[in-house]
């Protein structure tokens, strides 16, 4: 089944929202609850945070791809608060979204999309959102 991408530029215009404005609908994966699927597309679209448990640690992030690679639903994020074991944060993190409990879309929301250190996202063999690259925040100037 394709995605079903609708155009909400007029509506985006009249809230004064800048950028293009999609909202797709695709069915959640097989293994995936479809209530969990919704809420990270929902957050990928308003750009709101999300908090969850992954592997016994709190997470708070800005959610930034989300997506199957090699059979896995993975949400690639930026983590900016909880715990983490592998580095310091902020940070980027991927996560398995089958490994994500408790989770929770806050209503505090973020810039948007980030430059990643590669200068492009993850590769995805099915992209389900991604932060509009447009809604990337302006470099201060030197």
């Amino acid at each position: 089944m394709r995605p079903v991408v609708i155009n909400l530029s007029r509506f985006a215009h009249d809230r004064g929202m800048k950028g293009s404005l999609h909202v797709m609908r695709h069915p959640a994966p097989a293994n995936i609850d479809p209530d969990v699927h919704q809420l990270i597309l929902t957050a990928i679209l308003e750009t709101r945070l999300l908090r969850f448990t992954y592997h016994g640690k709190p997470r708070i992030v800005e959610p930034q791809d989300y997506g199957i690679q090699k059979g896995t639903a993975n949400l690639f994020t930026y983590q900016i608060a909880g715990e983490s074991s592998s580095s310091r944060l902020p940070d980027w993190r991927k996560f398995a979204v089958l490994s994500m409990s408790n989770l929770e879309l806050l209503d505090q929301t973020f810039p948007g999309s980030r430059a990643v250190p590669s200068q492009r996202h993850q590769e995805w063999d099915v992209l389900y959102a991604r932060v509009d690259p447009s809604q990337m925040p302006a470099r201060p100037s030197a």
